[in-house]
């Protein structure tokens, strides 16, 4: 009989709880539809831009430039120019910040037809803020992969370039597809090389990258058409560059048998993201006199090729 009554307390117990859990559950139901109202197949969204100013909205999205534009302190062309500080101490008279093609800034708040903006690219210009007209700015096109595509509004054109829009256009979008190291590019420095190109065969470059990674990617208007490929190369390797550098400093000595590398101490290796390395490192050799000498070398690769080899004798 006590096990009888022991079981069926126990069988109380777990429908209480149980009744306890349903109610809870009903009222967390009510009290979630009660905390809201809107409908409960209305979904939010946490992507709707804050409000600044006077009636304007935080977009905070990076957009393009169409011309050359003053940046001003306040929302009226009346307003004071926003003065290059640094350009201005250098140059001894006043120079003031200005947006055009090339750049790319972020819209901090819209208002009305002024849009007050922080520059994004140059990137050693990003500490200007600044309002400029609305109009100017312009939405960035992008592919589906997410990268930019280039249009005729990006860049600066002269008399050289001009005379093959279309090509440098399809080719600079070719470059920012190919070279991970593209992805960020700048539009201004598009130019003809005067050392590469010749008569019929004109060479531009473009320059990829920032801050010290920047580099030219050189190329020809006929590359749009399919021509060479911009997979971005790979430096040389550190043992493999250190070899060619050492085989250069035996090259160079009188008795090469004597040359003896520093693959330690001096030995240092720079790899850039432009495919090019740098080796610098010292070795020693023996002289027509039997003395050793001990030199300094700086081997400068692009990909797997050395093009570019200094000595000098170590004092």
């Amino acid at each position: 009989m006590q096990a009888f009554r022991l079981v069926s307390y126990t069988l109380l117990a777990l429908i209480l709880i149980g009744c306890r859990n349903d109610s809870s559950d009903s009222q967390d139901n009510a009290s979630s539809k009660e905390s809201t109202a809107l409908l409960a197949n209305v979904d939010t969204s946490t992507e709707i831009p804050a409000a600044c100013g006077d009636g304007g909205l935080a977009l905070d999205d990076v957009v393009a430039v169409t011309g050359e534009h003053d940046v001003h302190e306040e929302a009226d062309l009346s307003s004071p120019k926003m003065r290059n500080e640094k350009a201005s101490e250098i140059l001894g008279r006043d120079h003031y910040h200005v947006i055009d093609n090339s750049t790319t800034v972020r819209r901090l708040c819209v208002q009305n037809d002024w849009t007050e903006v922080q520059i994004q690219t140059p990137d050693w210009l990003t500490h200007v803020k600044g309002w400029v007209p609305s109009a100017v700015l312009r939405e960035i096109e992008r592919h589906d992969g997410g990268g930019r595509i280039y249009v005729e509004d990006d860049f600066l054109w002269d008399e050289e370039t001009s005379q093959f829009k279309q090509q440098i256009i399809a080719t600079v979008n070719k470059i920012s597809v190919e070279n991970q190291h593209c992805s960020q590019l700048d539009t201004a420095s598009i130019a003809k090389s005067s050392s590469r190109s010749t008569t019929d065969d004109p060479v531009f470059f473009v320059t990829c990258g920032s801050g010290a990674d920047v580099f030219n990617v050189w190329f020809r208007p006929t590359d749009a058409e399919g021509g060479e490929a911009f997979t971005a190369r790979v430096p040389l390797e550190k043992n493999a560059a250190a070899d060619a550098c050492e085989l250069a400093a035996k090259q160079a000595a009188i008795h090469p048998s004597t040359v003896s590398f520093s693959r330690i101490w001096d030995l240092a290796y720079v790899p850039h993201v432009s495919g090019r390395a740098r080796v610098v490192s010292s070795f020693t050799a023996k002289n027509a006199l039997n003395l050793e000498l001990k030199y300094r070398i700086d081997c400068l690769f692009d990909g797997p090729t050395l093009i570019e080899t200094n000595i000098i004798e170590s004092m």
